[in-house]
């Protein structure tokens, strides 16, 4: 067992936030879901519904579409719930009352549960770590805090505070330039193909599709299903 061959001569990594290191408290949005809508999911099913709404993102982002309502409040979710048959007049006030919730405790910060040991094994190596991460209000700390995962990176690439989303190859180079690294001595790991893998590759760094769901078998990028794969090649 070793390093995924990828690492090989990096001196940086980098990796996305939701959905690769740090997850929605699913269990807390199922009960919101079920108090507005009465429809009851289980946390396994938002999951699955989430995945499925992530596929479309790519597809569209592969025919050259960045939807503009990713940057909406919540947007991820909403489009979740209208994959769960939710209701859109449901959807309208889940909105409202996932604004309060997320105000009271952050949404994402549940932990992968691969990460924290994967990021102690990638630094103890020497390797230097850090995120790259699009937001919708510039919490991206708060959500590694929580998570306990906050103190693994050298930094924090937040879109919403930078200006730059991915998968514009700005907030990459400037991630780069905040490391003192240069793009063929770095790595980007993320779950989405569309905003991380191809954003990264158009920057010049090497890239791994985390496919939990074995879904991206036609990519022709490194793929992996856990996060241990990184350290337990």
């Amino acid at each position: 067992m070793g390093f995924h061959p990828i690492l090989c001569n990096a001196r940086a990594v980098f990796f996305d936030a939701g959905g690769t290191i740090v997850h929605p408290d699913w269990q807390r949005l199922a009960q919101l879901v079920a108090a507005e809508s009465g429809q009851v999911f289980t946390p396994a099913e938002m999951h699955t519904a989430f995945y499925k709404m992530l596929r479309t993102i790519d597809a569209e982002l592969a025919n050259g579409i960045d939807s503009k309502q990713m940057k909406e409040p919540h947007s991820g979710f909403m489009r979740t719930f209208r994959v769960l048959g939710i209701d859109e007049s449901v959807c309208s006030r889940l909105r409202d009352q996932m604004t309060l919730e997320h105000q009271k405790r952050h949404l994402w910060c549940e932990p992968d549960s691969d990460a924290s040991d994967v990021l102690a094994q990638l630094k103890s190596s020497g390797l230097r770590i850090a995120v790259i991460s699009n937001t919708e209000d510039g919490r991206l700390k708060d959500s590694l805090t929580l998570a306990n995962l906050e103190s693994h990176f050298e930094a924090l690439i937040d879109s919403h505070l930078v200006g730059f989303r991915k998968p514009d190859p700005a907030i990459f180079h400037l991630a780069l330039e905040r490391m003192g690294t240069n793009a063929d001595e770095a790595v980007y790991i993320g779950d989405s193909y569309g905003y991380d893998v191809r954003g990264a590759q158009q920057a010049g760094l090497r890239s791994i599709l985390l496919d939990r769901s074995d879904s991206f078998e036609e990519t022709q990028c490194p793929r992996i299903r856990r996060l241990s794969e990184l350290v337990d090649y």
